[in-house]
């Protein structure tokens, strides 16, 4: 990857200590690039989550901004995919707050990505998730795929909460599969569990490039992205017993998708 100032600052600001060796040691910047440049400034520590946002923030800089960039970025995603189609597992790496992950099991999905113009209909959609379809679902799985869920992990008294209730297990979330902003709807086999802490929060991370292309569109305009999308054989993710679980990668891994060379 090209671009990486030879003195640590971006647009002025300053770049911690933390982040030149995280970028050292992703081998995006080198020894020399960093020259006469002192760790001896006094900065408080960096959070995981500050930590991975500068490293992204600096290799990419205004980039994040630069949509044809952003469009060759998911394009190479989808064509990297498509030249391995007979892996043996599948995964998507994306970015969280604590570090970059590796989703076993998911996969890039071509989607020509609207963003709802009517903003009432997406407001109503989400309201009726809300008030009943996500407790429908829940009701329904919890009463004629326990199995499923069991085997996945979870205890007999969240899926009894389930049925009786609709009420989402301890530390998960429903996710549409596709999202509502982009004509997904509410079926029930557009949803899956998926477990917040990790899952979740990193399908919608700031420096996916999906979320990136999709953040710079007005609404009723269309873009081409490489959504991340969940196996379609489980009802819940992580599920370790369908071997799909999330793994933590190094911020090499995570920032090489952004290399065009």
């Amino acid at each position: 990857m090209t671009g990486i100032s030879s003195y640590p600052r971006t647009n002025g600001d300053y770049v911690s200590p933390e982040v030149i060796r995280a970028l050292l040691e992703a081998g995006y910047i080198s020894e020399s690039d960093v020259q006469g440049y002192s760790e001896d400034v006094r900065q408080a520590s960096f959070s995981g989550r500050e930590l991975i946002k500068d490293v992204v923030r600096v290799a990419l800089k205004n980039r994040r901004h630069d949509a044809e960039f952003l469009g060759r970025i998911n394009e190479k995603l989808l064509q990297q995919q498509l030249a391995n189609p007979d892996a043996a597992e599948t995964r998507v790496t994306v970015y969280h707050h604590t570090g970059a992950k590796s989703l076993q099991g998911f996969t890039y999905e071509k989607v020509s990505y609207t963003k709802r113009f009517d903003r009432n209909q997406y407001k109503s959609l989400r309201s009726e998730f809300d008030r009943k379809e996500r407790i429908s679902w829940l009701r329904d799985i919890g009463k004629h795929r326990s199995q499923e869920l069991i085997s996945a992990g979870f205890p007999q008294k969240e899926i009894d909460r389930m049925v009786i209730y609709g009420k989402v297990p301890e530390g998960y979330q429903v996710h549409h599969r596709i999202p509502l902003d982009d004509g997904g709807e509410n079926n029930h086999d557009n949803f899956i569990l998926i477990r917040d802490d990790v899952e979740h929060r990193a399908l919608h991370g700031y420096y996916n490039p999906a979320e990136l292309r999709i953040r710079l569109l007005e609404f009723g305009e269309t873009a081409v992205v490489s959504l991340p999308v969940p196996p379609k054989d489980t009802l819940v993710y992580p599920n370790p017993a369908l071997g799909y679980q999330a793994e933590s990668v190094s911020y090499a891994t995570f920032l090489e998708m952004f290399d065009e060379h």
